[in-house]
């Protein structure tokens, strides 16, 4: 009987031929795609706050400096990101849980913590504001995607599947509400959701958690009157249009202002001090008002194309549970925010504060989201690399 045989010189000179091609073998349409979206941001981003930086700072260019440095920082970790093996992944995966609370436990120490806006979701360190709870996101799905991988012979389980995933993500949702932050609450249960359904967890078992999880959510906006003021200028914003309904008023007129092509890129009118929060929760009704419904329409396409590309991504995984739902859960903290903000900012959705990922201001956001990239690029040259047993 004949044996196949492979020398050691040959698996070396496979191995060094996989990697030198594998800087190039990157999803190059995600990667265009992104390099994009980021450049439109610091665009649009220009024409949002010129002279709102001018008349706080004296400065024009004061946001999109500090926007553009957050961009050169994101890319570099973006191209570092795209280095890192899944097998390291996976193996660090168990640490992200514990790394993620305290960063979430920081910004609630007084004294550490930055008040803005009512919220305690800063910290600062060495001169520089830091919001802890984007990079979380990112920790959470890396250790969820990890846990299912190595529980997935378990998933059956109701305790496995949904009691004990559920509950550590649970515990992340009280950590968020006390900053307050019910956006990245629901986004971060919502994903958590969906990467277990992916992993294989049973249909039923979801259904009932998810409407537990639903009816917790719905009696936080009951027993909250800032939530329930919200709800109801959401669904008559003119019931209170100097108050609740004010900013969702001032984004529709935006929205409308711009109609089939816009009134020009910088020309927008409700940036002037009218639309609260342009620059970051806000940006896309400027784009629709600057750009008009071809505009909005062509970014919001953009990341529909980001969903397919990681999607394809993940469908080479569909056979193993830990780079299939990684990929899903780093798909959805780019998609799932764009895809609720706009909700938001079109009127379709309550208000809430989550930020247009890649074209908002924020430094942390921009850079958290860019290592979510390089992740998923690095996943996407990965289809050859083994992983340890579950």
């Amino acid at each position: 009987m004949m044996y196949a045989r492979t020398t050691y010189g040959e698996q070396y000179r496979s191995r060094s031929s996989a990697e030198l091609r594998a800087p190039f073998a990157v999803d190059i349409l995600l990667l265009t795609l992104t390099l994009l979206l980021v450049g439109f941001g610091v665009l649009i981003l220009y024409s949002t706050t010129g002279i709102l930086s001018q008349e706080q700072f004296g400065d024009g260019l004061h946001y999109v400096r500090k926007q553009a440095v957050a961009a050169l920082i994101g890319i570099v970790c973006m191209l570092v990101a795209t280095r890192i093996p899944a097998r390291f992944l996976l193996r660090v995966s168990p640490y992200c849980f514990p790394l993620a609370v305290l960063l979430l436990v920081l910004p609630l120490i007084p004294g550490l913590g930055v008040d803005a806006g009512g919220a305690s979701r800063w910290i600062t360190f060495g001169g520089v504001r830091f919001q802890p709870g984007e990079m979380v996101k990112l920790l959470l799905v890396l250790f969820m995607a990890g846990y299912f991988y190595r529980q997935e012979h378990k998933l059956e389980r109701f305790v496995t599947g949904v009691v004990v995933p559920l509950g550590m993500v649970g515990f992340f949702a009280v950590l968020y509400l006390l900053q307050p932050d019910f956006g990245s609450t629901a986004l971060v249960v919502g994903i958590t959701l969906i990467m277990a359904f992916c992993a294989g967890v049973k249909l039923s078992h979801l259904f009932a958690s998810g409407m537990v999880a639903l009816s917790a959510l719905g009696t936080m906006v009951f027993v909250s009157p800032y939530r329930m003021k919200r709800i109801m200028s959401f669904l008559n914003p003119e019931l209170d249009a100097s108050g609740q309904g004010y900013q969702l008023i001032q984004s529709l007129i935006a929205i409308g202002s711009g109609e089939l092509t816009g009134v020009g890129l910088g020309a927008s009118q409700q940036k002037l001090f009218f639309l609260p929060a342009a620059h970051t929760d806000f940006i896309y009704a400027v784009v629709a008002e600057e750009l008009g419904f071809v505009g909005s329409i062509s970014l919001l396409v953009l990341y529909l194309v980001f969903l397919w590309r990681g999607l394809v991504i993940a469908r080479r995984f569909q056979n193993e549970s830990f780079r299939f739902t990684l990929s899903i859960g780093l798909t959805l903290l780019i998609v799932a925010p764009s895809l609720l903000n706009i909700g938001v900012v079109t009127g379709l959705l309550p208000t809430k504060g989550l930020v247009l990922p890649l074209i908002s201001y924020g430094g942390t956001s921009l850079i958290t989201c860019l290592i979510v990239v390089g992740l998923l690029l690095s996943l996407s040259r990965s289809q050859g690399e083994t992983l340890p047993d579950s």
